[in-house]
């Protein structure tokens, strides 16, 4: 394959594999972060849990920005008859197994946030090299689908979590077996089996080369990289103040149990990500239903980030449980639009071939960095102002609004 030719051609096989690793991925970091990391919050400090959990997720996402890079950045240097990405997929699943063991077992504010900063470091060394092979096998013309295949992974495995937090095993250690149990199923016999492509002569990097803070954000000069990524950025900071808060939000702004006695917050918590899957999974199958003959990314984006800024913006004015579930299904259409087309989006602005697994790892700082910024955000408003949890999702509005407008103004992408 030459510089700039598209991927040989892949077969259902590997599409599905690669399906199945990518969300069952998702499904080990996406109930850590918005069930069992809040639970163990309140069980070490009940009565700080909120700013406990913000310091936690800020030090684990400011180490997942660079573990991401790194992950992503040595996957292009590795040279292996097993294949660049394919060792590291491997790596980084048995380390978030080991991680959980140290969260789980953390019984201290420090210890926590430790905890969570080896998790962050662990996962981004499996998903840096993961998303990468995205970029190294998936030929264009089916992009959009595979896109809006992937568009379902955080949301469904979101909603499978929760699902399983609330009505699976109730002990803390066998909720923490169960995620690494699905961890390793899912991508490491995927990585075994697999196959990767040899990599063209023209795309070998030196061990060391281009690990400078030049070579590192050169992508950004180029405009549509840039927008892009704001895009992204936006909306996933939107996402988080949503996720990481909505038990909290469920549980005190909405009084859950008190409106529905013999019921747990968390089960609030499962119906409302089971809905918002139901809009995601609609979109997405519309999409890759689709396939080739959806070519234009930037409409579907444009109506995620209102549809998003939409129900973002009721959520915080409402009281009313009905009309939190309608928003919630309105939110999961917005989720669809947004993920359907995020990563086709995202591979389509990469300004190089040579350092696709690096400068992917720079896009996803537009994932770490706001998981790390939406506590920053939450601490100023609920410790700093002394607002409720609502505020967050007025601020979430605010994100989805702004990604609206990046996204628009991408000139590359249809």
């Amino acid at each position: 394959m030459t510089a700039g030719a598209s991927p040989r051609p892949v077969g259902s096989a590997f599409l599905i594999g690669y399906a199945v690793a990518y969300i069952g991925a998702f499904i080990g970091v996406a109930p850590l972060l918005q069930v069992l990391a809040p639970l163990h919050a309140g069980l070490i400090d009940g009565e700080a849990k909120g700013p406990l959990l913000s310091q936690a997720l800020f030090w684990g996402c400011m180490a997942a920005g660079g573990g991401n890079i790194i992950g992503g950045a040595l996957s292009d240097r590795t040279r292996s008859r097993h294949g660049r990405r394919r060792p590291w997929i491997v790596v980084g699943a048995a380390l978030t197994v080991c991680s959980y063991a140290f969260i789980q077992r953390s019984s201290t504010p420090l210890g926590l946030i430790g905890g969570l900063i080896c998790f962050q470091l662990a996962f981004n060394v499996l998903l840096a090299p993961l998303i990468a092979l995205f970029a190294d096998r998936v030929p264009e013309n089916r992009r959009s689908a595979m896109s809006a295949i992937m568009g379902m992974g955080y949301p469904v495995a979101a909603m499978i979590g929760s699902v399983v937090m609330a009505w699976g095993p109730q002990g803390e250690v066998a909720r923490f077996a169960t995620l690494a149990v699905v961890v390793l199923a899912a991508t490491v016999p995927f990585a075994l089996l697999s196959r990767e492509d040899p990599v063209p002569p023209d795309q070998v990097r030196a061990p060391l080369s281009g690990f400078s803070l030049p070579s590192l954000l050169r992508p950004f000069a180029t405009p549509d990289f840039s927008l892009a990524w704001t895009y992204r950025f936006l909306v996933v900071t939107g996402y988080s103040l949503v996720a990481f808060y909505l038990l909290f939000y469920i549980a005190d702004a909405i009084g859950f149990s008190n409106r529905f006695p013999g019921r747990s917050a968390e089960a609030g918590h499962s119906i409302l990500t089971a809905i918002a899957v139901v809009g995601v999974v609609g979109v997405s199958s519309i999409v890759a239903m689709g396939g080739s003959r959806i070519t234009r990314r930037k409409p579907l984006a444009v109506a995620g980030g209102v549809l998003l800024a939409v129900a973002a913006t009721t959520l915080a004015t409402t009281q009313d449980w009905t009309t939190v579930v309608v928003a919630f299904a309105v939110y999961g259409v917005g989720q669809g639009c947004y993920g359907a087309i995020d990563i086709a989006l995202m591979t389509d602005v990469l300004p190089s071939e040579v350092d696709r697994g690096k400068d992917l790892g720079l896009i996803n700082l537009a994932v770490t960095l706001p998981q790390a910024i939406a506590p920053l955000i939450a601490l100023v408003l609920l410790e700093s102002l002394g607002l409720d949890f609502r505020s967050l999702f007025l601020a979430a509005a605010v994100c989805f609004g702004g990604a609206t407008l990046a996204v628009s103004a991408i000139r590359r992408v249809r």
